[in-house]
């Protein structure tokens, strides 16, 4: 599966979330598998070697392809292409304004901070 399909499968199990078609088991995998993936304390803390990252590439991917088996095909067809309109629309949003004009300031910053430096 490509990075592609996973981010349009993620997009169409989030808009399937509130559809009364889904499963309640569906959408408390759903649930879990994005508070896991947002929550800043994970079961097996980040710092210990190997094990830190494992789980987060283990649990999360698990309680999606649970709540994938539990959502009706068709269920499942209909948000996948809802997904697929979603991302071609390419939402400019204000937030997205404001990263940008944050980078744009930094970068100006740092082009006049060298632009000093190397005229010492």
């Amino acid at each position: 599966m490509k990075i592609s399909e996973i981010n349009q499968t993620l997009v169409a199990l989030y808009l399937a979330r509130k559809d009364e078609r889904v499963p309640r088991r569906s959408k408390i995998l759903i649930a879990l598998a994005l508070g896991y993936a947002l929550n800043p304390i994970d079961l097996i803390p980040d710092f210990i070697p190997l094990l830190g990252q494992l789980d987060d590439l283990l649990i999360i991917p698990s309680l999606i392809a649970l709540a994938l088996k539990s959502i009706p095909k068709e269920v499942l067809d209909e948000y996948r292409e809802k997904a697929r309109q979603v991302r071609m629309k390419k939402r400019f949003t204000v937030a997205s304004l404001f990263v940008l004009i944050f980078w744009a300031i930094l970068l100006v910053w740092l082009v006049k901070l060298l632009i000093k430096f190397v005229r010492l």
